[in-house]
């Protein structure tokens, strides 16, 4: 089976982001610089993107939290110094619907978006604590990822994308959350995103030793959560975050 390599790609990143969205009821009140992460999945012949990243500076500070985003962290621009162009995108996943994971998928105009059912019937009427992240009609927002709707393909449950790439229906985070198993040198490889924003909600906290795993403070279900987690443990080697800056320290997964 073909072996793919996963480069993770910073599009952005929060100045100031509360730690216990992340890690639920854990270290309130920090503040953490957390990255808008995407993820260039690279074979022999077929390249896949992994979310789409977040907005330029300007929208996030006007509707969401404040990022920071140079020049070279542009979706664009950041693909272009992997010696990427958009067009040349086979496809898009989208982990889920928030803002910040889907913002760009109308720049890939050649590429089919692969998302869950759940996810689109979810972020077309969300709970009203998630109408900001969904930017949702209900508070008089046009979702960016509408944009390109034509060429969204919905998929229920787990789905073989490539030999060697499958998208795993991962709920909790999101109703339909999906995580990319990607099968690597170094193994299976799950492109975990916001399901584990941060590695430390694999690892475990020492100011919550009782918890062997910890959630996102972001989430719908728990039940469905815990699930999820145990998926993540059965099926994969290693985990690759969505809003963790230790993600950078390799530029490529083998």
């Amino acid at each position: 089976m073909e072996k793919y390599q996963v480069i993770p790609i910073n599009t952005g990143e929060f100045q100031a982001a509360e730690k216990s969205n992340f890690t639920y009821q854990v270290d309130a009140g920090v503040k953490i610089i957390a990255p808008l992460t995407a993820f260039l999945v690279k074979g022999k012949d077929k390249l896949v993107l992994v979310d789409t990243g977040g907005s330029d500076e300007e929208w996030a500070r006007k509707y969401h939290h404040p990022i920071k985003q140079s020049e070279d962290q542009k979706p664009l621009n950041a693909l272009k110094k992997l010696g990427v162009r958009p067009e040349d995108i086979d496809f898009v996943v989208d982990t889920h619907l928030h803002w910040d994971h889907c913002f760009n998928n109308a720049l890939f105009t050649k590429a089919k978006i692969y998302v869950q059912q759940k996810e689109l019937e979810y972020a077309i009427s969300p709970l009203p604590p998630h109408y900001v992240y969904y930017e949702s009609y209900q508070i008089g927002m046009y979702p960016q990822w509408l944009k390109s709707m034509e060429r969204m393909v919905a998929v229920e449950g787990d789905y073989n994308l490539l030999p060697g790439i499958d998208l795993i229906f991962l709920p909790g985070h999101t109703p339909g959350f999906q995580g990319v198993l990607v099968n690597t040198e170094a193994g299976k490889c799950m492109i975990a995103g916001d399901t584990l924003p941060q590695y430390e909600n694999w690892t475990g906290n020492p100011h919550a030793s009782h918890l062997k795993r910890i959630v996102s403070g972001i989430h719908v279900n728990l039940f469905d959560y815990y699930r999820t987690m145990k998926r993540i443990e059965e099926l994969s080697d290693y985990i690759l975050p969505g809003h963790d800056l230790k993600v950078f320290e390799k530029a490529v997964y083998p």
